[in-house]
């Protein structure tokens, strides 16, 4: 997938909670493809048991439940399509894991950057202040898409470190607080999940939910938390490409921001969505 050597995954990951088990809940659309890659590199680089649901969110070219062996993941259907965050909720659902990781379909994980990816995520759990953890998400071509996010002057979210070529720059190789991670590859205690209600599905068809649910997290009391040594690609960056896209940002500014409940961690602006 790219030219880089992760060689900053050199360093041991510690072992996860004894007793914690993980659920991979991929809400699905049409794309049977890269549902069977996100499927298959996860598990082939998995470290310990882990359980997968694949919510197919009413796809209209594809009978997701017909065509993916139970051995390989638990698969349910929509009656209607439900958009991002209630298909994600709707997955949730059907888990059993402690953890669960909302994985987007268009996830992938690589031999030698994420061999045993779900022992890092699990292993940040062991903080019990920790309730959300957000991957290194990588390009195909190994720049990166998200290092966790922050907040900046103008108290708008942002992805750190987007666009770096560089995925061992110091920032992007180190675990450390956020605000908000990014819901392409996000994993959270199921039990606060579900006390939060999942994905708030007023965020009409995908972006924002994430960082809505991040913040509901950290209201709650709880740490949101990016771990690199799980590190995973994505194929589709976070560009706004979507008529909700807006809308949604003005939904998420006029619950956290005009409110007064989110505080800068920059002193510089670096984004404008309002």
């Amino acid at each position: 997938m790219t030219d880089w050597q992760p060689q900053d995954l050199d360093s041991a990951v510690p072992p996860p909670p004894r007793g914690l088990r993980l659920s991979v809940v991929i809400p699905a659309f049409n794309d049977l493809a890269a549902v069977l890659a996100c499927l298959n590199t996860l598990q082939a680089l998995q470290a310990g048991a882990v359980e997968y649901v694949v919510q197919d969110d009413n796809s209209p070219n594809t009978f997701f439940p017909m065509l993916i062996p139970a051995a390989v993941a638990q698969t349910y259907r929509n009656a209607a399509n439900l958009g991002f965050a209630g298909n994600c909720n709707e997955g949730a659902k059907h888990a059993h894991g402690d953890v669960l990781l909302l994985c987007n379909q268009d996830i992938q994980a690589a031999p030698g950057w994420s061999n045993g990816w779900d022992a890092a995520l699990l292993a940040a759990f062991a903080d019990p202040q920790v309730g959300a953890v957000g991957a290194r998400l990588l390009f195909p071509d190994g720049s990166v898409q998200s290092a966790g996010g922050i907040i900046d002057a103008l108290k708008q979210p942002y992805h750190r470190c987007l666009g770096y070529s560089n995925p061992h720059m110091p920032e992007v190789s180190t675990p450390a607080d956020v605000t908000w991670a990014t819901g392409a590859a996000l994993a959270i205690r199921a039990d606060l999940f579900r006390q939060l209600g999942g994905f708030d599905t007023a965020y009409a068809r995908g972006y924002w939910e994430d960082v809505d649910l991040c913040m509901r997290v950290r209201e709650a009391g709880y740490r949101v938390f990016y771990e690199p040594r799980c590190t995973l690609f994505h194929s589709v960056g976070s560009t706004g490409g979507s008529p909700h896209f807006l809308k949604n940002a003005l939904l998420w500014k006029s619950r956290w921001v005009d409110t007064g409940k989110v505080k800068p961690d920059v002193s510089w602006a670096h984004v404008r969505y309002w």
